[in-house]
């Protein structure tokens, strides 16, 4: 399985001094979906948005739509990132449902650290010599249910890669109702020589364990590494 190149995010991205691959890929084979990606400049550099709504495939759509217009409208002024992340709560609350929310993680770009808040989105991984779950400091519930982020911040090493992702990848199930694992295969894919071979790699990955089911969950995947160093040691 192959998920369709999502569409090149902007070329900003390469003044944090960062590679950057993505792939994107709606649930039952469907051409729009629930996740949600992009990129802003803002004065101290790129900002990431990677989001979740709840659902999945063309019904989500119009929900990730409203939050990526958000972030489109105000990411690139709003300075602090925990405002930033009530900021797009409150502007989303008129198109909630009773029971809709969407999870979120905003990444700030800096050429020594990156800056996170996470409004219940699955952490980051690090990649490493192992894989390292980043997780908040502590939880906060998704936009549409009362946000209460913190800031975390993270070192990535010119010699470390971080994957964002959406559910779709961690909630993938095989046929015997076992979830997909972040094991040493998946980092074994993930050290592959290029970052887009990384996500290829790792979607075949995926693909093995759940067979030829239609996926039944939105995924995204959004992998980075220091650009100065895209060349991994040895497994």
């Amino acid at each position: 399985m192959h998920a369709d190149r999502a569409r090149p995010l902007p070329a900003l991205i390469a003044e944090a001094s960062l590679a950057l691959a993505v792939r994107s890929r709606p649930a039952d084979g469907a051409r729009l979906g629930g996740d949600l990606h992009d990129a802003v400049l803002t004065p101290t550099g790129p900002r990431l948005i990677l989001g979740d709504v709840r659902g999945h495939g063309p019904a989500a759509y119009p929900l990730a739509a409203a939050v990526l217009a958000a972030f489109r409208d105000i990411a690139a002024t709003e300075e602090d990132l925990v405002r930033l992340a009530r900021a797009l709560d409150a502007r989303l609350r008129p198109h909630l449902g009773e029971e809709d929310f969407v999870t979120l993680l905003i990444a700030d770009l800096l050429p020594d650290e990156i800056r996170l808040v996470n409004c219940g989105h699955p952490p980051p991984l690090r990649i490493d010599h192992r894989l390292a779950r980043l997780a908040p400091p502590q939880p906060s519930p998704p936009l549409g249910l009362d946000p209460e982020p913190q800031v975390q911040r993270a070192k990535v090493l010119p010699h470390q890669r971080l994957l964002l992702h959406t559910d779709g990848l961690t909630d993938a199930r095989a046929a015997d109702g076992t979830f997909f694992p972040l094991d040493r295969r998946a980092r074994a894919a993930l050290r592959a020589p290029t970052l887009d071979q990384a996500l290829d790699r790792l979607l075949d990955l995926l693909h093995r364990h759940t067979g030829d089911a239609v996926p039944a969950d939105d995924l995204t995947l959004m992998l980075l590494q220091p650009a100065a160093d895209t060349d991994l040691p040895p497994l």
